[in-house]
């Protein structure tokens, strides 16, 4: 092929675009053209610019090809995928702008250290196929995976460039079909044999990055280019562990999946190898942010690295990207990576206290109005970082969080009294250099100017980070945040401190002065609705979040999704949950908060695999948020994979350990696996972290009590528990323990105790939880008009959870008549309604009793198989274990009746849980007899 002759280099201060662009610095120069490093004057940022060379600027197919593939490359909208800008033209010369990348290429390390070790380069992989995986579901295939297009900036953040150049690098005016796309070193089997390519081939690479990182070698190397490409369709590369030992048997085994010649023997997505990485404990990994920082302390060294490096940014430039499958109509771009704010407490040298807290969340709001932008003032680093912070957090203390939580940007500012006014000072800096992005100052003649100015100096700020809203937009903006009073904020600001830390009541007395002093402050109302769900109290919680609803035109826009989808979480309306979540991170995509509620949201759907997905989307921008890490906990042993929940609660533990949520996730996992002696042990932990989660602790050792079939002992903690609770205000949680003491008083056949504790839930809530609980105990004790009263007060609600319930119930009432005919009818309808355990449960034992023996099988596999679920009914980390070992007795009856050789086993699971107890009045003894035992 004749080489083309390199463009003369721009020189710095070389003007493009009418002077939008000015050349920093040449970064690298090849056969496709030259990088560069740019100011954006226009938006006051740096980016990478590639001039293409004049031949393949003036292909007419080869423009057509690589202007369709830009299009497409925008498409992939995530943070481990470069961020491609625009494509322009000036002075004849064709050009592309994109994220410049401070930072080296992943094959300069690899050189360099030879070897990685095995926990840093799963991060590493981790995020590659992060990125493959945005890719993929965009129907793209990279098929030049390598890696020299692999970079990695101050953060530790792994970006993937340059996607698919080799087709249209080399032959501009031919089709794919026959072209041998790839570099040899990291192609697939089959792209070495010319045939057709598809996402496995990227997996391949995946393998031989992997393998690379780990030995300090590329498999399949011979003497030349034919010999290396023939080797990987014959053979099978040399194994990773038997080069070094060391490395952990699962990397190998990885690896070598990733590397099968066929590709059907290999991962089908790079989903699967996210899963198996998961595995691997991410606490204890070295992280790609902490090598990237230390080599960049070698400035002279890094210096020679960085210009090596930079020459991948050429490779992006004709971004040739290879479509696959697209038959959904493309996903909307969005306009921006995102960016993740610490905003340190502001220095108030006015002297007046009203400015303390009060300044950060006007801030907080203001920034977030850009889509791409998530901001956390103290209270949001406790809340949603799971952190502690210090009395001040000083610039210097938000840098050092940011830092560690791969953070990008430290915002600080300061007020200062000047005559009668008032100047607000404002700096945004980079976390990891230090370098200034924006510095600004507003004045205000007056007291009540200073929101206004805040709202103005922090959208200058906004732009700086590269928002470009429409100045309406931010004026209408400024205009619903400073429509509220600074004492109003400075409460609010209180009242969000307080619920970060779990101080729910001071959290609620804060945001209720809030709205003393502002009636018509909506965020405030949002806040109180909050922390009354927190303290148990349901029915304030819903009075408040109405109240936030009737101010919602005194909010900026993403504060209405949030308050929208907390009204529908906190009135049981998932479904609309799901919608409005679903919304906001569309608008907002680096709202890691809004893809963990999508997730509680669709648990309560009983979607709980669909819920682990949009938790993990959480967790990839927030890796080190506890609280998600809880989530996926106890996703997994609501879905009985308590082995997982086991490992994700430990893991959590060790990420958080003042966390009370890992010992709660760790009850629910020991709990499913039947390390009762441990779970007992883990829950007695809760007492140690506030009443709350003491509350829980009674909750959790009392079903343990009931499970076994220690009925008095439950029935002792449960009656202790209410009270306690009671005494504290928590109406709903103790409604709930009386209700499930109703359940236990019917077990023990006590039918007078059972309908007292029943009334008696009732009376003190409303909640569906606690009328479906006590609603079910008065069916099955023979009030039938107390049961129908709560039957059909549930099923005259609009939502389909609590309808459910009334029909479960009715049910219920039917079989206490001795009509289990007539029973299945409601208990099937519920189940359509909500697909729950309990519904499975009630229609399996119609079923046995109507005679229909395979039907109540399956109803009763099914239970077995979600076990996981009875860990609490409804899926809200209260612990109802206790309603389980009944299903072993009925699954007994079934298989013996369809003469089963095996029926035995199920009694015997029965005996072997509530035997040693010998309180069971109803099924003990008939489980014991029907064993032969």
């Amino acid at each position: 092929m004749i080489g083309s002759t390199p463009l003369p280099p721009l020189e710095r201060g070389t003007l493009l675009a009418s002077g939008r662009y000015e050349i920093l610095e040449i970064l690298g120069q090849g056969a496709m053209g030259a990088v560069y490093k740019a100011k954006d004057r226009e938006l006051d940022r740096l980016v990478a610019i590639k001039v293409i060379q004049p031949e393949l600027a003036n292909s007419r197919v080869m423009l057509k090809r690589f202007k369709q593939e830009l299009i497409l490359a925008r498409q992939i909208t995530h943070k481990n995928v470069v961020r491609i800008f625009d494509i322009g033209e000036t002075e004849g010369m064709k050009f592309i702008t994109m994220e410049y990348i401070d930072g080296g290429d992943l094959k300069s390390l690899i050189v360099e250290r030879q070897k990685l070790p095995p926990l840093e380069a799963v991060d590493i992989v981790r995020q590659i196929c992060q990125a493959l995986d945005a890719a993929h579901s965009e129907g793209v295939v990279h098929r030049d995976l390598k890696p020299q297009n692999i970079m990695m900036d101050h953060t530790g953040r792994v970006v993937v460039m340059d996607f698919g150049i080799a087709h249209s690098k080399e032959m501009p005016g031919m089709t794919m079909t026959g072209a041998l796309m790839g570099t040899p070193e990291y192609m697939s089997p089959e792209q070495a044999k010319g045939e057709k390519t598809d996402l496995r081939a990227d997996i391949f690479a995946v393998g031989i990055i992997f393998y690379e990182m780990l030995t300090g070698k590329i498999p399949f190397k011979a003497d030349t280019v034919v010999e290396t490409m023939y080797k990987r369709t014959r053979e099978r590369p040399v194994p990773p562990i038997d080069l070094d030992a060391s490395i952990p048997l699962q990397a190998n085994q990885m690896i070598m999946k990733c590397l099968e010649p066929v590709p059907e023997s290999r991962y089908q997505s790079v989903k699967e190898i996210l899963q198996d990485l998961e595995t691997f404990d991410p606490t204890k990994k070295i992280g790609a942010a902490d090598r990237v920082k230390a080599r960049l302390r070698k400035a002279a060294h890094y210096r020679n690295w960085a210009v090596v490096t930079a020459l991948v940014l050429m490779a992006v430039a004709v971004v040739a990207l290879v479509l696959r499958n697209r038959s959904a109509a493309p996903k909307p771009a969005v306009a921006h990576a995102p960016v993740t704010v610490v905003i340190a407490d502001f220095s108030n040298h006015t002297g007046d206290p009203v400015f303390d807290g009060a300044l950060e969340p006007a801030v907080k709001m203001e920034l977030e109005g850009a889509g791409f932008i998530t901001a956390y003032d103290r209270s949001a680093v406790v809340r949603s970082l799971g952190l502690r912070v210090p009395a001040k957090l000083d610039e210097p203390a938000a840098r050092q969080i940011a830092v560690n939580q791969g953070l990008g940007v430290v915002f600080s500012g300061s007020l200062d009294r000047q005559g009668d006014g008032y100047t607000l000072s404002i700096k945004a800096t980079q976390a990891v250099t230090g370098n200034v992005i924006k510095i600004a100052e507003e004045t205000a003649s007056k007291k009540d100017q200073i929101l206004l100015a805040t709202t103005k100096i922090t959208a200058a700020v906004r732009r700086a980070l590269g928002d470009d809203t429409s100045d309406s937009a931010l004026r209408f903006a400024m205009e619903t945040i400073t429509a509220t009073s600074l004492e109003a904020i400075h409460e609010y600001a209180l009242g969000m401190e307080a619920l970060s830390n779990g101080k729910h009541q001071d959290a609620l007395q804060s945001f209720s002065k809030a709205v003393d002093i502002d009636p018509n402050f909506g965020l405030g109302y949002g806040g109180m609705s909050i922390a009354a769900k927190n303290l148990g109290q349901q029915e304030e919680a819903v009075k408040y979040i109405q109240l936030a609803l009737g101010r919602l035109d005194r909010m900026t826009e993403r504060e209405r999704y949030r308050i929208r989808a907390l009204h529908f979480n906190i009135t049981g309306d998932n479904e609309k949950c799901v919608t409005e979540y679903t919304t906001l991170v569309t608008k907002f995509p680096s709202d890691a908060g809004g893809f963990n509620n999508i997730g509680a949201c669709l648990v309560q759907l009983r979607r709980i695999s669909k819920a682990t997905e949009q938790t993990r989307l959480a967790v990839a921008i927030l890796p080190k948020r506890a609280l998600y890490r809880f989530n996926i906990s106890v996703h997994s042993s609501y879905e009985s994979d308590f082995q997982a929940g086991e490992r994700e609660a430990r893991t959590l533990q060790a990420m958080d350990p003042s966390s009370p949520n890992g010992p709660l996730a760790l009850a629910f996992a020991q709990f499913g696996i039947g390390q009762l002696t441990q779970a007992a042990e883990t829950y007695q932990k809760l007492n140690g972290f506030g009443e709350i989660y003491a509350s829980r602790a009674r909750s959790g050792l009392a079903d343990l009590a009931l499970y076994e079939g220690r009925f008095a002992d439950a029935a002792r903690i449960l009656e202790e528990g209410a009270s306690e609770d009671l005494s504290h205000k928590y109406s709903d949680i103790a409604a709930a323990k009386l209700a499930i003491l109703s359940y236990t008083r019917l077990s023990q056949n006590n039918m007078k105790a059972a309908v007292s504790a029943a009334e008696s839930s009732l009376s003190n809530s409303k909640s569906v939880k606690v009328r479906f609980l006590a609603g079910r105990t008065l069916a099955a004790a023979g009030q039938t008009a107390l049961a129908q009263k709560v039957a059909a007060d549930l099923s005259k609600e609009l939502l389909n959870e609590p309808q459910a319930y009334g029909k479960l119930i009715e049910g219920e009432i039917l079989m206490a008549k001795g009509d289990p005919r007539g029973a299945i009818k409601p208990f099937s309808e519920a189940n359509s309604q909500l697909d729950t355990w309990i519904g499975h449960f009630d229609l399996g034992r119609a079923y046995l009793e109507a005679g229909a023996l395979p039907q109540a099988d399956s109803e009763f596999d099914q239970c077995l198989k979600r076990r996981g679920e009875a860990l609490a009914l409804f899926l809200d980390e209260w612990p109802t274990y206790g309603y389980l070992p009944p299903l072993y007795y009925y699954f007994g009856r079934v298989r013996e009746g369809l003469k089963s050789e095996g029926f035995a086993e199920f009694y015997r699971n029965y005996i072997s849980i509530r035997g040693k107890a010998g309180e069971d009045p109803l099924l003990l003894a008939d489980a014991r007899k029907r064993a032969g035992l």
